[in-house]
């Protein structure tokens, strides 16, 4: 009879050998792919903080600081764009110099008037509004109420006419904000904005100017 083999003797490592082969174990590359990568960490955070940020007691002071920051930076890009505009239309404003008539228009008020009515009878209110409006700063510049030159812009043109017609300020103002967004910031005028400048348009026509206008207003 063939005697059987001797059984394996068990081994037991010591402390450095257990440990040699626990990172001969892990150094395989079955454990290498089970690794998560530095995406997946950084996916897992951003989830548990979004989780800590909608349980209610378990988010920290801390936790909300991004939060904050990024309401912080938005809150002043908003702030940017009301104060300063959108870059674009401030750029066409200052190349244009938000000019009322330049060199080249010679036409009288009532010329102008003619081709605003014109407009607004074809459906076009904006440059019905932009005719309208420059209607009135030449007719108050005929009646030498005001000085217009031809780089005379349309805020210029109605801070002289309020000084003349302190009563109107604040509409003069409103027309002229109305000839800026529409002529030179891409606005559109309505139905209501035609009737507002033909009425403003009208009345200072039918209205006297104060005796003491300032230099280089004549009172009509």
């Amino acid at each position: 009879m063939i005697p059987a083999p001797p059984r394996a003797i068990p081994v037991t490592p010591d402390g450095p050998e257990a440990h040699e082969w626990i990172l001969r174990e892990l150094s395989k590359p079955e454990y290498a792919a089970a690794r998560p990568t530095l995406w997946d960490r950084a996916v897992t955070a951003f989830l548990d903080w979004i989780g800590r940020l909608f349980t209610p007691g378990k988010a920290l002071p801390t936790d909300w600081l991004p939060v904050i920051l990024l309401l912080v930076i938005v809150a002043g890009i908003v702030v940017a764009i009301i104060i300063w505009g959108r870059p674009r239309a401030r750029a066409r404003v200052r190349a244009a110099g938000n000019i009322l008539f330049g060199e080249t228009d010679r036409r009288s008020a009532a010329q102008i008037r003619r081709a605003a009515a014109a407009a607004a009878a074809a459906g076009d209110y904006s440059l019905a509004v932009i005719e309208r409006f420059r209607a009135l700063a030449r007719g108050l510049a005929e009646r030498t109420i005001i000085v217009l030159d031809p780089g005379s812009t349309a805020r210029e043109a109605t801070t002289r006419a309020s000084a003349a017609f302190p009563a109107h300020a604040a509409a003069l103002a409103r027309s002229a904000a109305l000839f800026d967004a529409v002529r030179y910031l891409d606005g559109s005028a309505s139905t209501a904005d035609w009737e507002f400048l033909s009425e403003l348009d009208h009345t200072l026509e039918n209205t006297t100017p104060i005796l003491h206008a300032p230099e280089g207003m004549v009172p009509a």
